[in-house]
């Protein structure tokens, strides 16, 4: 069955890529979980953790359990963001933690790595911001009690982020670069 994954994958990527809408995003990310929970069985443990999280976040309304991965990454954001973004970092909002295991995913599996090109993952990391967008991650943190992408079609990538420490509720957004 594994197999046959990897083949609809290499199929997909033949078909669609660069990626450049919401269901293609949704397909892969399914995809990919599909092949990790093959892994799973197969004895390879669960070498990518963010892959699995992101995929679980792209099917469910909101995610109320967080996995360690994204509460350590949701920290770094909390601290980057006290009290606001320091240097103006906003590079978390395209995603560079998930990019990395994506990237070792594929070159593990041979997958054609267009997604990775600067502009098609800015591109791809838009599309699965949309298709987050109104799905919360509940209490990423003990400072946050949400993380919630919005959609603002091509525009960029926005986020907002509730705080239960009384700096209230911040949106940001706009990323234009790439990491």
């Amino acid at each position: 069955m594994k197999i046959e994954i990897i083949d609809k994958l290499y199929s997909f990527f033949n078909h669609h890529s660069p990626i450049s809408e919401e269901c293609e995003a949704v397909y892969l990310m399914v995809e990919l979980r599909k092949l990790l929970d093959r892994e799973k069985e197969d004895g390879s443990g669960d070498l990518f953790p963010l892959i699995r999280f992101y995929a679980d976040w792209t099917v469910h309304t909101r995610k109320d359990r967080n996995t360690r991965h994204i509460h350590e990454i949701m920290a770094r954001v909390d601290d980057n963001l006290n009290p606001f973004p320091k240097n103006g970092d906003l590079s978390f909002l395209s995603m560079p933690h998930l990019k990395g295991e994506m990237l070792e995913l594929f070159n593990k599996y041979g997958f054609p790595n267009a997604i990775f090109e600067p502009n098609n993952w800015l591109n791809f990391a838009t599309i699965l911001s949309q298709v987050l967008a109104d799905q919360p991650i509940i209490n990423p943190t003990e400072h946050m009690s949400a993380f919630n992408y919005a959609n603002i079609g091509n525009a960029g990538i926005m986020a907002t982020i509730d705080f239960n420490d009384g700096r209230g509720c911040i949106t940001l957004g706009g990323v234009s670069e790439v990491v």
